[in-house]
């Protein structure tokens, strides 16, 4: 999860540094859509773990 969101984070810094703009939206959505997607990863996992 922490690997999840730390790449989008740093994919958005990344994206603000190659193309400037005034509120760092790129951060802003990379980094919660990093959220979202491991969010879904650990949901999916407690799903995969209670049907055991």
């Amino acid at each position: 999860m922490i690997a999840i969101i730390g790449g989008g984070t740093y994919l958005g810094v990344f994206l603000d540094e190659k193309f400037p703009n005034k509120h760092s939206i790129y951060t802003v959505i990379c980094s919660l859509f990093a959220v979202l997607i491991s969010i879904y990863f650990v949901i999916r996992q407690i799903i995969k773990m209670s049907k055991r």
